[in-house]
């Protein structure tokens, strides 16, 4: 039998049948995969209360089709817990997002290693907006939609501190009466955050994410309103 043993964080599960679970993995060389756990409610089961969130797991699993069959899951680490509430709903809403905006079976090391590097800083006392934001500009960059923060677009030229720039997520940033600060951009782009950059950055970041995955229904976002 191939082996597919891999590290790998559970992103989302849902009940299946009676005794077992539909998980949603992050893999560290298959990118995002799904695969029924059975028997993962019964207490007897090897892959019983191995299979929550934010864990880094050693998993192996088999099958040719989409929905794989899981075979074993185990922690690979010694779970280190959030620091406080805000960051186990930060990590909820990091969740959400991977399992929205990633395609299934999207190989990437790189989606993984930044995945992982998120967690690891929620659950440290660490600013939990600047997580964010930098998972967010990191994960749009990976897959293809990076912001250009540097020049304007119409005038192919650098953004300039104490000028303005409005924001359109197909094009770019261009001079205008309304919208936001050089000074505020090149931070973001340096990622050099203060107060004002960081909600700049979080609201070019919803519309971006918007604009191109309209149909995201993001829950975990109620509690950063």
């Amino acid at each position: 039998m191939i082996s597919n043993l891999q590290k790998a964080y559970v992103i989302h599960s849902r009940p299946y049948k009676e005794t077992s679970l539909i998980v949603t993995f992050l893999t560290e060389n298959k990118g995002k995969i799904s695969a029924v756990a059975k028997g993962a409610k019964r207490k007897n089961s090897r892959l019983y209360g191995n299979l929550e969130p934010f864990q880094c797991l050693n998993v192996d699993y088999r099958g040719k089709s989409d929905l794989k069959i899981l075979i074993l899951a185990e922690p690979c680490e010694v779970f280190e817990d959030f620091f406080g509430s805000e960051n186990l709903y930060s990590a909820f809403y990091v969740n959400e997002l991977i399992n929205y905006l990633i395609a299934q079976a999207d190989e990437s090391i790189e989606i993984f290693d930044v995945y992982k590097n998120c967690i690891s800083n929620l659950k440290r006392n660490n600013p939990v907006e600047e997580i964010l934001r930098n998972f967010e500009l990191n994960i749009l960059s990976i897959l293809g939609y990076e912001i250009n923060f540097q020049s304007d677009y119409v005038a192919n030229q650098p953004i300039i501190n104490g000028l303005i720039y409005k924001y359109s997520p197909q094009s770019g940033f261009s001079k205008s009466d309304k919208g936001y600060d050089g000074k505020i951009l090149n931070e973001i782009n340096e990622r050099r955050f203060s107060k004002d950059s960081l909600q700049a950055c979080k609201e070019i970041n919803r519309i971006t994410i918007n604009y191109y995955f309209e149909e995201l229904n993001i829950k975990s976002r109620i509690f950063f309103k």
